[in-house]
């Protein structure tokens, strides 16, 4: 009657596909996420380095000064990552 613009085999093959990139990616994005640290200033890391890298997440990103909201959003990570 109408014609497809995948025939039924391409659709077998491209849901599963596509499915299977989507896991790829959150898994990428899993990875990035977890390496990012989040600990207040006083607090020291194994590293030497700061969330692993070079600058605070929270202090320096958006010039937040106060201590308390660096310390409220260690323990929101802290209660996310158990």
């Amino acid at each position: 009657m109408g014609s497809t613009l995948l025939p039924d085999l391409g659709t077998d093959i491209l849901i599963p596909a596509c499915a299977v990139i989507g896991i790829v990616f959150s898994l990428v994005q899993w990875l990035l996420v977890s390496k990012v640290k989040l600990s207040p200033a006083g607090e020291s890391n194994n590293s030497g380095a700061k969330n692993g890298y070079t600058d605070y997440l929270i202090d320096e990103e958006e010039s937040v000064n106060d201590h308390s909201v660096v310390l409220k959003c260690a323990e929101i990570q802290n209660a996310i990552s158990e």
